[in-house]
């Protein structure tokens, strides 16, 4: 198990300063912006959740469960609580990113509907919140795991695609090395971090879902991504 540095120690960066005037200080600024986005994400889904209600019900019946036979509605239903939290994440995150609501006059993606409403996002939230439909869903492995500290991931297939390393205590107690998963990833800070979504999927089912990500082609990427997942939920897999 790794010393933890102390906050009067030279920075393991090698830079020359103390730890707390280095790294420590940007990971206390990093850490203290993804609280805030994070706000940010709470207040706008609570906002859209409540105003919007029966036209997002629908929506969740006729496009995120699309072609969903009962059984695999019932399936996904009663899939373990802990799947039931990811899935409700991966919904709302879908919905907010590329989704658009029937039965609005005018404006119906609920991305823009949030970014318009006067509900006291701050400019870093309201920025945050833009890139959803700006970074799109891909599938990536993951390539290193450093617990209790960050994650790196590489688009899956590879094809000489950059490391990407993720500063995020909490969901690197999520992964393990060579996990295909996923992801929609987000910048601030002059960092990376996920949106919040994770569409994990077993490694057996890793070639299937490839062969359909190829035929669907980028336009149908992540619908055909999102659908996978869903399917594999509905089965308890």
């Amino acid at each position: 198990m790794a010393r933890k540095v102390q906050r009067n120690e030279p920075c393991p960066c090698g830079s020359g300063k103390k730890y707390k005037q280095c790294c420590l200080a940007k990971e206390k600024s990093l850490g203290a912006g993804r609280a805030n986005r994070r706000r940010g994400i709470q207040i706008a889904l609570g906002w859209v959740n409540s105003s919007y209600k029966n036209e997002i019900d629908n929506w969740v019946g006729d496009v995120w469960l699309e072609s969903m036979s009962e059984e695999q509605r019932k399936g996904i239903a009663s899939a373990h609580p802990g799947i039931r939290s990811i899935h409700d994440v991966n919904l709302l995150e879908d919905l907010v990113a590329e989704g658009q609501l029937d039965g609005l006059d005018g404006e119906n993606r609920p991305l823009q509907l949030i970014l318009d409403a006067d509900i006291g996002l701050d400019d870093e939230q309201r920025s945050y919140l833009s890139q959803l439909a700006e970074r799109p869903l891909h599938l990536y492995r993951i390539s290193d795991v450093k617990m209790n500290e960050s994650f790196t991931v590489q688009r899956h297939p590879d094809n000489g695609s950059e490391a990407i390393t993720i500063n995020d205590s909490s969901s690197s107690q999520m992964f393990d090395v060579d996990d295909i998963v996923g992801l929609r990833l987000m910048q601030s800070d002059d960092a990376w971090e996920t949106s919040g979504a994770i569409y994990h999927i077993p490694e057996e089912y890793v070639d299937e879902l490839l062969v359909a990500l190829e035929a669907a082609g980028a336009a149908d990427y992540s619908k055909t991504l999102t659908r996978y997942w869903l399917n594999l939920v509905s089965q308890h897999v």
